[in-house]
């Protein structure tokens, strides 16, 4: 081998090592930014939920830019309290939207509701009996406004509703309950699951070992 083959030869090695590694640190990064953030937050609770809950939600920030308003898909979430206790336990936030200012978490975007039929019946001693049809709705939902306006904070808003019908035994219904509930929340950063983060060692080992598999190659072709 020449020379000036040697000289081609040790540049190869050399450029195939640093874009190897500058691949694997970049790879990293990427990891090391990566993290499933966990949040929680109370929007009030008039209505049923299990003792001991509280509404939450999980969100992976890996494709974030940190670039103006992004929206992240929740991956998972429960939202307690705006439910009927014989209906359902709470509400499923998977798949609701999140947003993200400048890389900050601002809140989210997403409604939902819950409905309950209940017959009543009964007598009490020496009376007439006492039969009608209980129609319970909850309505609800919460906005984020991810962007200051007028120098005033992001704000997470919730909007709740609930209305009762009753049914008598002449068929008539009539309204007998409404209210709303509205108000400002935050929400609290409770966990960061990081996603694990290649060794450098390794990362370097790697590299190494497959600048070595290039310059063999490189070496029988040479001798060929």
């Amino acid at each position: 081998m020449s020379q000036k083959q040697r000289q081609r030869l040790k540049s190869a090695i050399a450029t195939t090592i640093l874009s190897l590694c500058s691949s694997v640190l970049l790879v990293g990064v990427d990891k090391a930014q990566a993290a499933l953030l966990t949040y929680t937050f109370d929007a009030g609770n008039p209505f049923y939920s299990p003792p001991g809950s509280r509404s939450f939600l999980k969100v992976d920030n890996s494709s974030l830019t940190g670039i103006g308003v992004e929206e992240i898909a929740v991956s998972e979430g429960r939202f307690y309290g705006y439910t009927f206790r014989t209906s359902k336990e709470y509400q499923d936030l998977a798949g609701v939207t999140a947003f993200f200012y400048e890389g900050d978490f601002r809140g989210l975007n997403t409604s939902g509701g819950d409905d309950l039929i209940a017959e009543v019946s009964y007598q009490d001693p020496g009376e007439p009996p006492v039969w009608f049809i209980l129609d319970s709705r909850i309505s609800w939902f919460i906005e984020t406004f991810p962007v200051p306006y007028l120098d005033s904070p992001p704000v997470s808003a919730f909007f709740g509703y609930y209305e009762q019908y009753t049914t008598n035994r002449d068929g008539r219904t009539e309204r007998t309950d409404r209210n709303f509930y509205n108000g400002e929340f935050s929400y609290t950063l409770v966990d960061t699951e990081a996603e694990p983060v290649p060794e450098p060692l390794t990362a370097g080992g790697t590299a190494l070992a497959l600048a070595g598999l290039t310059w063999l190659k490189h070496k029988k072709k040479m001798a060929a």
